[in-house]
């Protein structure tokens, strides 16, 4: 058995096949073939080999014997764990003989599989990130306030009736394209928050500075991509009559409605500000960490040159089209009319999980051995501790969890041991 590396992810064997051999393989090709054919004056199963090749021919037999013999080589390869071990199949695999193989004749037959590829890591001090940054302004803070405080918060009616960002106004519109009024352009009693961005892009902006009581006609432009077809991209003037504009009131911050809050150590206005930081705070930290792991990981499979194995990257395909599948057979309607109520085409949907499962592999691979050279790779200790901990937070025994999620926990902390790594060796800048 010869074998030599044809690709960075790709081995080719070569087996010499023997006369004999090829021979050894045609008789129990002829065993199997003529269980299943009929051959008149016999029974099946019973015609002699010299009967059989007159009707049907010695070539019959090749490929059930080509069989036996390719099954016989994989099992060779597969024996040999030493070499297995050193190159580490990936996939199933592939075969091709010579051409001109045949009875009384020695050729060769190949084998071909998928390996993990040779490849040199980045030098992980060469990937740069911004550190992190945990500002927190008054107006976030405000607003989170406002998100505790949501319930007692009331609408009012604003004094001087000006429409400004944050205002709930209560108007008719009627709109129209050529002069011409269109279907789903005209509403009485609308209700619109100012700055969210619910209507057309322009139309919000050109309330603002308006009045409860005044009238004015607008004029916008729908966006190209609009969803009716023959309103996208065209010119629309709406007349529009303000009849309310209404502001919000938050409650009065006494010390005692702060304390009717029930906010552990929180008592008073400041209190509560201080409080609201941290959360932010400690929000944006969560937010900022996972920000500069996706950073440094993008940049290093960006400088990372490997030869990603098909096989990998058909295996993320399939796994994902079959999940979709699933839930489309679930629904009772075709993966087509699946994605199209996402808004996409197969043809997208193609493009786009080939592009995510080729970069899954090749995060994979890398992973891989970023795990394997420096020794990160969970030991069975870790694991059970691990399930040590998830036990005591679910009420469950460290055995029960350890069944059910060996794999998951595994991946959970080799995940948790490469990012650790990673952010330890990156530069990061102020």
């Amino acid at each position: 058995m010869d074998f030599e590396r044809i690709e960075g992810s790709r081995v080719k064997f070569t087996f010499k096949v023997t006369k004999e051999e090829f021979k050894d393989a045609l008789d129990k090709a002829f065993v199997k073939v003529n269980k299943t054919v009929s051959i008149k004056g016999f029974r099946k199963g019973a015609a002699p080999r010299s009967i059989y090749e007159k009707n049907y021919g010695v070539e019959s037999l090749y490929q059930d014997a080509l069989d036996v013999v390719l099954r016989n080589k994989v099992d060779e390869v597969l024996a040999d764990k030493e070499l297995q071990e050193k190159l580490n199949f990936l996939g199933q695999f592939g075969a091709d003989v010579d051409k001109d193989f045949g009875v009384d004749k020695e050729f060769n037959v190949y084998l071909f599989i998928d390996v993990e590829p040779e490849f040199e890591l980045p030098t992980l001090k060469d990937i740069k990130v911004k550190d992190k940054d945990l500002t927190v302004n008054d107006d976030e803070v405000y607003a989170e306030i406002k998100r505790t405080v949501s319930k007692d918060i009331i609408k009012a009616n604003k004094e001087n009736g000006v429409i400004e960002n944050g205002n709930i106004v209560k108007f008719d519109y009627v709109g129209s394209v050529d002069g011409v009024e269109f279907e789903g352009g005209k509403q009485d009693d609308a209700e619109l928050e100012i700055g969210s961005h619910t209507f057309i892009p322009g139309f919000e902006e050109q309330m603002v500075g308006l009045k409860a009581g005044e009238k004015k006609d607008i004029e916008v432009t729908f966006p190209e991509n609009y969803g009716a077809k023959d309103l996208a991209g065209k010119k629309a003037v709406f007349k529009l009559n303000i009849k309310e504009v209404k502001e919000e009131v938050l409650p009065a911050f006494t010390d005692e409605y702060i304390k009717g809050l029930k906010i552990d150590g929180v008592e008073n206005l400041d209190q509560l500000k201080a409080n609201k930081k941290e959360e932010l705070t400690k929000r944006k930290d969560a937010t900022e960490e996972n920000r500069m792991a996706d950073e440094a990981i993008k940049q290093l499979l960006d400088n990372t040159k490997v030869e990603v194995p098909n096989s990998l990257v058909e295996e993320r395909i399939n796994a994902t089209k079959g999940q979709y599948e699933s839930q489309a057979k679930a629904y009772g309607i075709s993966l087509e009319q699946l994605l199209m109520f996402q808004g996409i085409t197969l043809e997208q949907f193609n493009d786009q999980i080939e592009r995510a499962s080729f970069e899954q592999a090749k995060f994979n691979l890398v992973a891989t051995k970023i795990l394997d050279v420096n020794k990160l790779i969970p030991s069975k200790e870790d694991i059970e501790a691990y399930a040590n901990e998830q036990a005591e937070k679910v009420g469950k025994t460290k055995d029960e969890l350890l069944n059910a999620n060996l794999a998951r926990y595994h991946s959970e902390l080799a995940y948790k041991n490469l990012i650790k790594f990673i952010m330890e060796n990156i530069t990061i800048e102020k």
